[in-house]
């Protein structure tokens, strides 16, 4: 039993120090990617600027059902949802492979503060048909 003990506290702090270890690379590898974050499309710090964000799904005959069902989901930049879904997703049933895409609305845009308070009283994320009814009812 008390090898046993020893062989498990052996591999636990071998294990600890491999992740220490990786904690340290990973610190280093977003050190320098800072600089690469100037070439990145959307950038976490721009995410201010971005009002909301929306799933466009091309609609076809070949539009798998998963797509079908998020176009039109609107989302706030810092929901959890824009996370999981970002096209091309795994779970498309397309044969010739996702087309679909997100569609960043930023602030300046036409309307876009209304959709953004409609999208925080909804919890950060609602479909196209919720945003519609809501703002004819601001009208």
């Amino acid at each position: 039993m008390l090898r046993f003990i020893i062989i498990f506290a052996v591999f636990y702090l071998i294990y600890l120090s491999l992740k220490n270890s990786l904690k340290g690379k990973q610190k280093r590898d977003v050190r320098k990617s800072n600089t690469d974050q100037k070439n990145d499309v959307f950038n976490t710090n721009h995410v201010k600027e971005i009002s909301y964000i929306f799933y466009s799904a091309t609609k076809d005959n070949s539009t798998c059902d998963v797509c079908k069902e998020l176009d039109g989901k609107h989302f706030l930049p810092n929901h959890e949802i824009h996370h999981s879904i970002k096209p091309p997703h795994n779970s498309c049933k397309n044969p010739d492979g996702c087309r679909c895409s997100l569609v960043y609305v930023t602030e300046g845009e036409n309307q876009s503060k209304k959709i953004e308070s409609i999208l925080k009283k909804y919890g950060g994320t609602c479909s196209r048909s919720t945003i519609e009814k809501e703002l004819k009812l601001k009208r």
